[in-house]
């Protein structure tokens, strides 16, 4: 069996606040939520949301994996992060064919968000 990606966690500080800017961005109520692990059901993937302090853990933030996601309209989604008052890491751009910009999420977590354009 090849390897298949079927779930993705970042660490978050304040599970309150990063479930509520998640469910904004994402647009759908969180699937299960606790204080240690909450998540997001997709089709082809779990997105969850991990406090490591619950465990003892201390996981440092930063840019060591940066979850990709696509989005209809790429400006949209971005005034929403915005509004949000996340920080916009790198400003939205062209490459080849996608239109993307980066965010660092309440929890310090860099995002990236984009758009695929249409030929």
């Amino acid at each position: 069996m090849k390897p298949q990606i079927k779930a993705i966690y970042v660490a978050v500080k304040d599970m309150d606040r990063a479930v509520k800017f998640y469910e904004a961005i994402f647009d759908v109520k969180i699937s299960s939520k606790n204080e240690r692990m909450s998540s997001f059901d997709f089709d082809n993937i779990t997105f969850l949301l991990f406090n490591p302090k619950i465990d003892g853990e201390t996981i440092s933030s930063g840019n060591n994996v940066v979850p990709n996601i696509e989005v209809e309209d790429v400006n949209k989604m971005q005034d929403l992060v915005k509004s949000k008052e996340c920080k916009i890491v790198l400003p939205l751009e062209r490459i080849g064919k996608y239109m993307l910009f980066q965010v660092k999420d309440t929890e310090g977590n860099i995002i990236e968000f984009y758009q695929v354009e249409k030929s």
